[in-house]
């Protein structure tokens, strides 16, 4: 019965209950359910990789949702896997963006903002690292991310040895959620100086557990030395980079969920015990064409509607 939820097989139960009594009834599936089915994405985005039946979710209260009615429920298990993540090794529960509906282009200002919730997500060593990516953009599918939140232990990141014009200095000492140009630093052999890529410090994930975190970014994908990458984290900047992003002028596009990067060094140093399994919330995704637009905090405090 692979794929299909408790929730369907009771309601599967109970159709074969009544229909031996003589009753007739229709049984509505979740939107999007079925076989290795899902919930389905808001429009503009699409499931990538993710064929589990729990990947995705719209949900309602009691779930977390920052404003409005709904949120964005991802949850990520041991085996999930799909596509070429199964042999990389890599897994996934994300959605992403459209082409034709994203906002962002190379070397034009650009701003995006988002809330997430993280609902058991714990701190991580040397040894437990996942690589767990909860935001990024790219332009292909299978290119590096322009920029991304990683979440790495704080033991792997040398902040005092990068230099200043790649690394913005300030960022809580014991964020392991950062800002890395995944791009950049594999195009440019970045090594120590630059800080492997990982540049700007943004929050704590265990501090981040049962609450709201409110994210704003603001850049321009820049594919030359103009190029600027802006994060402020519950109206904090946290990030102030100046630099190129970019190699090359396709379509930047948005994912979001939970995606584990690098599974090996947890098989090398765990044995066969299985991968936590993980769940994060998201909420008020928004692009725009300024801060206004976006910050879903000051949007709220100016009573703008949400966005569900």
């Amino acid at each position: 019965m692979g794929g299909i939820s408790n929730r369907m097989l009771s309601g599967l139960a109970l159709a074969a209950g009544l229909g031996a009594c003589g009753t007739s009834i229709t049984i509505s599936l979740p939107e999007g359910g079925g076989l290795g089915g899902t919930s389905r994405p808001p429009s503009g985005f699409s499931l990538l990789y993710s064929p589990t039946d729990w990947a995705f979710a719209r949900v309602t209260a009691p779930d977390p949702v920052r404003r409005g009615k709904d949120s964005e429920r991802f949850e990520l298990r041991e085996g999930d896997c799909g596509g070429s993540d199964c042999g990389n090794p890599r897994a996934r529960a994300q959605i992403v963006q459209d082409r034709s509906v994203s906002k962002a282009r190379v070397n034009r200002d650009y701003w995006a903002g988002w809330s997430f919730y993280n609902a058991n997500i714990g701190p991580v060593t040397d040894k437990t690292s996942l690589g767990t990516v909860v935001g990024e953009w790219k332009i292909q599918g299978e290119d590096p991310a322009l920029f991304r939140f990683i979440q790495l232990p704080v033991s792997t990141r040398d902040w005092r040895g990068c230099a200043s014009n790649v690394c913005t200095p300030s960022g809580p000492a014991n964020a392991d959620v950062v800002v890395e140009l995944d791009a950049m630093a594999g195009a440019g052999n970045w090594g120590a100086v630059q800080n492997r890529g990982r540049v700007c410090r943004l929050f704590n994930m265990a501090e981040a557990k049962a609450r709201w975190t409110d994210i704003v970014v603001n850049t321009n994908f820049g594919s030359d030395g103009f190029g600027y990458l802006r994060v402020w984290v519950n109206g904090t900047l946290r990030c102030d980079y100046k630099g190129q992003l970019s190699l090359s002028n396709g379509v930047p596009t948005h994912r979001r969920g939970l995606f584990e990067s690098n599974t090996s060094r947890w098989a090398q140093n765990n044995g066969g015990a299985p991968k936590p399994t993980l769940i994060a919330y998201y909420d008020e995704f928004l692009e725009g064409a300024s801060r206004a637009d976006v910050d879903t905090a000051a949007r709220e405090k100016a009573g703008l509607p949400p966005v569900n």
